[in-house]
């Protein structure tokens, strides 16, 4: 087994001032490098790879890989973000974009491979490309082509389209151009004659596609009648995983609570049919087998969940893949769950069947800012009907996990300094999973205390602690858990949104003025070796550094444990979504924070310097503060 070499004999004294000799202190790179653990990497050593993503043919043709799933409606219009009924069934495609610009030739070959055929004898799937902007009010979501063309048969799972010049400049096509397009689909079916008709509907859109000529691959590039021209390079949080922000000509985001439901801009084939399979299951009623969203088809898998369980779906927790909230006072909570140590009786979790848990009552305390205002914080208090050393866990958002998976060992460990060997304060602690007995040690990157070392171990993690259900028994077997894993593997990334270019420009700055960075840092490449090809080699923004920190006596679970006051650091983005998402605002581990600026509040411990900072800015800081964090 390869174990990641990172543990160094010991601290060694640096000299300097002229070569004195005089010997200062200990060299703060080596004093680090000692304290760190040996860990297997998660995914096996090779040589790095990008993937099939762009590639370059002999004849100097781009070829790029795309895919997709059908729409209801157009981009800015409503059933966009949602999932229409049976969209797990056979409903995602692939593209090919052969783009011979960069060979010196004004042609474009697009190839589309639908999952399902093609309707026979009803109207053939159509090709509409180069957007015609400021026609607001048109049915299309405020815009129409240039071109909107039927695509040439090939057979009834391939259909092809040439585009040979940009009409909306009428001019050849040129390196730069940005080729908007998408499908008017319809699928078997969509003709009374047609063979092997799908069930369900027939008639579908496309994505909209904005594909970079001459140069390859997707951009989220969204300047439509809306005129919002982005994100740029910087805001795309989630490097090519980030999915397009879908505004309105006011700005107002069209479909809100999906933004956390898409999937990667950038992902491949055959991973959407794995995605959409794997949200089936995210929206099943493990004992029932119902969908939760009206109008699909049961799965068969009555008697897969045993009798102690938090819920009956994923969803019920997770709504719309975003955080959990907290219950009005006196009612039982839902999306929260209560972490036991030393309570044989129980085991390490309570569950509801056990004992049912209220949010007794919100302890209040105030803090004055600067300025006078004064922030009320609230403390939940739970009450399980008895005593009990736990730790209170909110249902945390489920945004760009497989980029965090992806990140090596290497590039996390580089940040942590669990003895503060450089004297700053900040002291984060990498977290240890040793799975089954006798495994080698891997890194822990998921869940409030960095428990989890992969997305696969959460998954099999929340299916047995939360749901009840195991994963090598009954229906819900490998397969199953592989569609869910996929799903939380490629939920895409909402790049960062700017309504107030200076203020947040200033946030941006205020952020790390006052030390906020320290432990949400701002940018981390994945590495070249996660089985999606999609995850590989991304330059991504989470704000996170995935080590534990104490964040000090203020934040300490009931756990008793000495390390009741650590948490991994949450990662932002899609933070500005929360309220849209999921309903309400509660932030932290336990929920009590209804507000960015609360959560701010709270921090204690390696923090309290940051926090600090915070309650001295001036109110016109502090707002640009905010206003940057609600834009991730």
């Amino acid at each position: 087994m390869l174990v990641l070499a990172l543990v160094l004999a010991g601290c060694e004294p640096f000299k300097f001032g002229g070569g004195s000799g005089m010997v200062l202190g200990p060299n703060p790179q080596q004093c680090r490098q000692a304290s760190l653990p040996g860990v297997t990497p998660l995914f096996a050593e090779g040589p790095a790879e990008t993937g099939p993503i762009i590639s370059r043919r002999e004849d100097g043709v781009l070829v790029t890989e795309v895919a997709g799933r059908v729409r209801g409606r157009h981009e800015r219009e409503e059933r966009f973000g949602s999932f229409d009924t049976r969209s797990f069934e056979n409903r995602s495609y692939r593209l090919v974009v052969e783009d011979a610009v960069a060979a010196g030739r004004s042609e474009i070959k697009i190839t589309y491979y639908p999952n399902a055929d093609v309707s026979t004898y009803g109207p053939v799937t159509n090709f509409r490309s180069w957007k015609m902007y400021g026609l607001e009010g048109n049915q299309n979501g405020g815009y129409t082509f240039h071109v909107n063309q039927q695509m040439r048969p090939v057979s009834p799972r391939q259909l092809e389209q040439t585009v040979t010049d940009n009409p909306r400049e009428g001019r050849p096509l040129r390196a730069g151009d940005i080729l908007d397009f998408e499908l008017g689909i319809y699928l078997a079916g969509a003709d009374p004659m047609d063979p092997a008709p799908i069930a369900g509907g027939s008639a579908y859109f496309s994505d909209t596609f904005r594909y970079q000529v001459g140069l390859g691959g997707l951009t989220p590039e969204t300047f439509d009648s809306a005129g919002m021209l982005g994100p740029p390079p910087d805001a795309r949080l989630g490097g090519g995983t980030t999915v397009p922000f879908v505004a309105l000509a006011d700005g107002t985001p069209v479909e809100p609570k999906y933004a956390l439901s898409q999937f990667a801009l950038n992902i491949q084939w055959p991973h959407p049919q794995g995605f959409l399979e794997g949200r089936r299951l995210f929206y099943t009623e493990l004992d029932t087998g119902a969908h939760v969203e009206a109008g699909n088809p049961p799965l068969p898998l009555q008697g897969v969940q045993g009798p102690l369980f938090n819920a009956r779906s994923c969803i019920a927790c997770h709504a719309f893949n975003g955080r959990g909230v907290l219950p009005p006072v006196g009612a039982q909570v839902q999306s929260l769950v209560l972490r036991l140590t030393g309570e044989p009786e129980f085991g390490d979790q309570l569950q509801p069947q056990e004992a049912p848990v209220a949010l007794s009552r919100i302890e209040p305390q105030s803090v004055t800012l600067s300025d006078g205002e004064v922030v009320v914080l609230h403390r939940p208090v739970f009450d399980a009907g008895r005593p009990l050393r736990a730790s209170a866990r909110l249902a945390p958002a489920l945004v760009g996990l497989g980029l965090l998976e992806a990140i090596d060992e290497s590039t996390i460990l580089a940040a942590a300094d669990e003895t503060d060997c450089d004297g700053d304060g900040i002291s984060g602690r990498p977290a240890l999973s040793r799975g089954a007995p006798g495994e080698e040690p891997r890194l822990g990157r998921f869940g409030w205390k960095a428990e989890h070392p992969s997305v696969s171990a959460q998954v099999d993690a929340e299916l047995e602690a939360h749901l009840g259900v195991g994963v090598t028994e009954g229906a819900l077997g490998g397969e199953d858990r592989s569609r869910l894993v996929t799903y939380l593997r490629l939920l895409g990334v909402m790049p960062q949104r700017v309504t107030s270019l200076e203020q947040v420009r200033r946030g941006t700055e205020v952020f790390a003025a006052v030390g906020c960075g320290a432990c949400h840092l701002r940018e981390l490449t994945t590495g070249g070796r996660h089985p999606f090809e999609e995850l590989r080699a991304q330059t991504v923004r989470p704000y996170t550094d995935l080590l534990l920190h104490d964040m000090g006596a203020g934040l300490a679970d009931d756990s008793g444990l000495p390390e009741a006051s650590e948490w991994r650091t949450a990662p932002l983005w899609g933070l500005g979504f929360t309220a849209q998402v999921s309903g309400a605002v509660n932030l932290l581990h336990d929920g009590r924070a209804g507000s960015v600026l609360e959560a701010v509040l709270w921090h204690g411990g390696e923090a309290q310097a940051a926090r600090d900072a915070v309650v001295a800015l001036p109110q016109e800081d502090r707002l640009a503060l905010l206003a940057f964090l609600d834009s991730l």
